[in-house]
């Protein structure tokens, strides 16, 4: 019998809510999805009744939580529990499970701490309640559920940002007690910059939880540890409200630069992280000199999607030699908040086709002699796998529109030779306007070809970043006034990508220097132009010493078309995978305090099953003038 889906039960709750609520589209087809009871007893104060279920992106704390006190568990649960930087590497293992709402408190037997408890569950890794680790009383974040339910996974962020500094200096969450109804269970959490998992053997029955703080990866300036994100997955509880995450108002913010200098002959990731619009900060009155605000959502390379699709592929790059590249990628769930990893798919870095309904992701190679495109697909409420033929098809397009996805792999960002909507190369006249408002020399000095000019409302922004040339963007008035500018001091771009967003005709502006080893990205929008960040961009690029102004990706030098024919997609090992990948923190120098030393674990590349090898892509030409 076919399982429910966690966020097929977070739907249907909307539904049936009186408040009318979108459906997604993967609910359309579920038809056999059916309203589950509610608990006739819950250990909430009597009297206290449920609210309705939340919208997505709207949460309020359920008054059966708010009043249930979180208690200390006194001997040890009967259940097992360990510690992990990963999920199981088996999707038919983790798709029954949902994320549960909660409300977050401080108990009354831990440590007072600094800022909100709720702050560990506003989707934020930059936020956090903070404890200092080693008084008397410990340092203890509770939460208390609106019904009971069946705990088997939580997921947590414990370290400080948002630089290297705060996150070197500040200690992690190490060791932990996880007190819950039916007892504790002790785990030791692994260290770094990404989120850790306590995997319970069993799922265990529970309408509080509380995380006690026993020891911690030391930090190397005070004991201020956060617990930045908790996230508590189950069954049989109250689902946690899904999350609004559009991935056209996204981007990868870094330190300094996004890739170490390669020293070793690899090149490996520092600390890189996808940033969102937070919606509050879009629609409320700003200052127009300063960006919308924003919120660190997770450690990755760069995300795709669609607004307003329920699934959002997060790509995570994190060696390359130059001719070999290694990454995997996440598949994460709006509706239930699950991370679900993929390993690298039909390729790192490789293009990646999206399901025409939003249902999934795909990514792989396509050329005359191969086809790697391996992806992942809801249907009937489950997730399965999209696997490569063992032959080459003699249509791949057909092949991929069969399987449901779109033929046009997703872009990593418009530039000169592929334009966003709305944007052109302007003519003379439109140069000499942009010259005579931003005071710059006139003459013919403007070659048309190297720039664009995009229409921001009734603005326009004029921007040009190619190649050994000063990034340089001009956003102008319709009453020829300057609203901001850039122009870079030295002459070591590497070109430009643009993204418009679902925010009106607001554009990402990224605008390359250092010989393409860094970039900004500005936000524009009418009347505004503001830097959203000082190193950032769309998505992280290649290493800048690959090769000079190339901006794809190749594959590797090794391997074949084809791949197995089992549609299930498991094999039936309990190893895990796929999230943290070479995503690791080590010790660095000082002077390197914004870089991370990489150690890959081969065991973290593994796939449900064995993954064939694939022989090189065709290595792109640079695009001209860009």
């Amino acid at each position: 019998m076919v399982a429910v889906r966690g966020s097929d039960l977070v739907l249907l709750a909307l539904t049936l809510a009186a408040a009318p609520a979108c459906k997604s589209k993967s609910a359309d087809d579920d038809d056999g999805a059916s309203a589950k009871d509610a608990p006739a007893d819950s250990k909430g104060e009597p009297g206290l009744t449920p609210i309705e279920p939340a919208t997505p992106g709207t949460e309020v704390d359920d008054p059966r939580a708010l009043a249930l006190p979180i208690p200390k568990a006194t001997t040890p649960a009967t259940i097992e529990a360990k510690g992990t930087k990963a999920l199981p590497n088996s999707l038919a293992k983790i798709q029954h499970i949902y994320a549960l709402a909660a409300t977050a408190k401080q108990p009354e037997w831990g440590a007072a701490g600094q800022g909100e408890a709720k702050l560990s569950r506003d989707d934020d890794l930059d936020t956090a309640w903070v404890c200092k680790h080693g008084q008397a009383t410990p340092c203890v974040l509770g939460f208390a559920l609106p019904e009971p339910a069946k705990v088997e996974i939580v997921r947590i962020y414990g370290a400080s940002g948002p630089r290297f500094r705060d996150y070197n200096g500040h200690p992690r969450l190490g060791k932990v007690r996880i007190h819950t109804d039916a007892g504790f269970v002790e785990v030791e959490l692994p260290d770094g910059a990404n989120h850790a998992y306590v995997l319970f053997d069993k799922p265990i029955e529970t309408q509080t939880l509380a995380i006690e703080l026993l020891e911690v990866h030391k930090g190397k300036t005070d004991s201020a540890a956060a617990f930045a994100e908790v996230e508590i997955f189950g069954t049989d509880g109250t689902p946690r409200a899904p999350i609004l995450l559009d991935p056209s108002q996204a981007w990868v913010s870094w330190e300094t630069t996004a890739w170490d200098e390669g020293k070793s002959g690899k090149h490996t990731i520092r600390q890189t992280f996808v940033e969102f619009l937070r919606a509050e900060g879009v629609g409320s009155p700003r200052d127009p000199a300063k960006p919308p605000a924003s919120r660190r959502f997770t450690r990755a390379t760069g995300v795709y999607g669609k607004p307003g699709d329920d699934y959002l592929l997060f790509e995570r790059m994190f060696g390359s030699d130059c001719t070999e590249n290694d990454g995997s990628y996440l598949l994460f769930d709006r509706r239930n908040r699950m991370f679900y990893p993929l390993v690298d798919l039909g390729g790192a870095g490789a293009p990646i086709y999206r399901h025409r309904d939003g249902r999934g992701f795909a990514a792989g190679w396509i050329d005359g002699e191969r086809f790697t495109v391996k992806g992942v697909i809801e249907e009937a409420g489950e997730l399965k796998w999209k696997r490569p033929p063992k032959q080459l098809p003699e249509d791949p397009l057909a092949l991929l529109n069969e399987w449901g996805f779109e033929t046009t792999p997703l872009s990593r960002g418009g530039s000169l030779t592929e334009p966003p909507a709305g944007c052109t190369k302007p003519d003379a006249a439109g140069l000499d306007r942009m010259a005579r408002v931003a005071k710059l020399p006139m003459g013919g000095e403007f070659d048309p070809a190297t720039w664009l000019s995009c229409s921001v409302g009734t603005d326009t922004l004029f921007v040009n970043a190619v190649c050994d040339a000063p990034a340089q963007a001009y956003s102008i008035s319709a009453t020829d006034s300057l609203i901001g500018k850039f122009l870079s001091k030295d002459a070591d771009a590497r070109g430009f990508r643009l993204r418009r967003t679902d925010v009106g005709e607001s554009l990402l502006v990224e605008l390359s220097g250092d010989d393409g080893a860094s970039s900004l990205l500005y936000w524009v929008d009418a009347g505004s132009f503001a830097q959203l960040e000082k190193a950032g961009g769309l998505t992280v690029r290649p290493p800048s010493t690959c090769a000079a102004c190339k901006d794809e990706w190749g594959a590797s030098e090794t391997g074949e078309t084809g791949g197995e024919t089992d549609e299930t997609g498991e094999t039936g090992e309990t190893g895990e995978t796929g999230e943290t990948g070479g995503f690791m923190d080590g010790d660095e120098e000082e002077e390197e305090e914004f870089a991370e030393g990489e150690g890959l674990d081969a065991g973290e590349l593994e796939d449900d099953d064995e993954e064939p090898s694939r022989p090189p892509a065709p290595t792109p030409p640079a695009p001209p003038g860009n």
